[in-house]
């Protein structure tokens, strides 16, 4: 659904910091927690492109399922899906997430919980940071600019190639150790990161 998406809108997304995954095409890392800001329904297809040669799965809300095509695919792709209203919900996604990051399988998640409405980083939810530390996995952070304008929040479709001014840019930051930290320290060290990667607003 993401490839076709970029290209019948022509809407590819420049990627920066693929050097930063090198240790994982390698083989030198074990499987890690991805994490980006989350402004625009594109965030979900970018980062296939930053993923197509890597197996992973994402967290996602449960409420994605109700969403046309995209609940669709994200549910055949086998991902893990979220209900935070419920707390069986939240253990079986732990428990699931865990055993992914375990099995050698990366996962990716926006810690926002939701799409921000006007592009700036929200705070972050803790739920992933718990699954990277059980396994003791590394977060890699990613800052995604500029979605909000391919598809702005309140558009059902993205917006027109010609007006897609400017191009969307991901960039993948070092992957950060989780070890000896404490959530505290984990979630702002990682916030920070994402945050630096971003334009000023």
């Amino acid at each position: 659904w993401g490839l076709l998406s970029m290209t019948l809108f022509g809407m590819w997304p420049k990627v920066e910091g693929r050097e930063n995954l090198e240790a994982l095409r390698e083989g030198k890392l074990k499987s890690a927690m991805y994490v980006a800001n989350h402004a625009s329904w594109m965030d979900i297809p970018y980062v296939s492109r930053v993923f197509g040669w890597l197996n992973y799965k994402m967290i996602a809300k449960a409420e994605l399922l109700k969403v046309p095509i995209l609940g669709k695919a994200i549910k055949v792709g086998g991902h893990i899906f979220l209900d935070r209203t419920k707390r069986k919900s939240q253990m079986m996604a732990y428990k699931q997430g865990v055993q992914t990051l375990k099995d050698g399988v990366n996962l990716v998640t926006f810690p926002e919980g939701t799409r921000s409405r006007d592009s700036r980083l929200g705070s972050f939810k803790m739920g992933a940071f718990k699954m990277a530390q059980a396994n003791g996995a590394a977060i890699v952070p990613m800052s995604i600019s500029h979605a909000d304008k391919v598809q702005p929040l309140d558009y059902a479709f993205p917006a027109k190639a010609s007006l897609m001014k400017p191009k969307a840019v991901i960039k993948i930051g070092k992957p950060i150790p989780t070890e000896g930290k404490t959530d505290e320290e984990l979630i702002e060290e990682v916030w920070n990161a994402i945050a630096d990667g971003l334009p000023e607003s």
